[in-house]
C-alpha cells in the first residue's frame, strides 16, 4: 500500500512541475516574448521601457511579440495584470535570477537579447528582423 501511495504522490508532482514548467511554451513557434524583470514595479526604469514599447504597439503587433513584466515572483501582462505564469519557473528557465532588464525570447524558445533597462524597440525590431525565421514570415507575406 506505501508503494502504491508513493508512485501517487510521485506522479502527482511530476504532473504539476510538468505543468508548472511549461508556462511559456504554449507561446513557443507562436510568439517571440518580451521579458521585464524589475523588483519595482512602480520603478522608473521600468515605466519607461514599457513606455518606449507601448508607442510602437504596431510594431510590436508586427512582430508577434507579448511582453511580461515579472516582479516581485508574479508575472504581469504589459497593462500589469497578474497572470497565471509562474515567474519562478519562467525566471530559472531563461537564468534570470541575478538579472534585471529587457530579455527577448524567440519564437524557438531560445533567449536572444538580454540587455540592462531602457532598450530602444528600434534595436529589438532590427535584431527580430534579421532572424531566418522573421525573413521567412516577411517573404511569405
Amino acid at each position: 500500500m506505501n508503494y502504491i501511495n508513493a508512485i501517487s504522490i510521485f506522479l502527482a508532482l511530476f504532473i504539476s512541475f510538468v505543468t508548472t514548467a511549461q508556462d511559456l511554451k504554449k507561446y513557443q513557434w507562436k510568439n517571440r516574448i518580451i521579458l521585464l524583470k524589475e523588483q519595482n514595479l512602480d520603478s522608473d526604469w521600468l515605466k519607461g521601457q514599457l513606455k518606449r514599447l507601448l508607442s510602437d504597439i504596431g510594431e510590436l503587433n508586427e512582430r508577434q511579440l507579448l511582453v511580461f513584466i515579472i516582479s516581485d515572483g508574479v508575472v504581469y501582462d504589459i497593462e500589469k495584470n497578474k497572470t497565471d505564469l509562474n515567474a519562478q519557473t519562467i525566471i530559472k528557465e531563461y537564468e534570470l535570477t541575478d538579472f534585471e532588464g529587457f530579455a527577448l525570447i524567440g519564437k524557438d524558445g531560445g533567449v536572444k537579447m538580454k540587455e540592462d533597462f531602457i532598450v530602444n524597440p528600434k534595436a529589438v525590431f532590427e535584431l527580430i528582423d534579421s532572424m531566418p525565421m522573421r525573413l521567412s514570415e516577411t517573404k511569405n507575406q
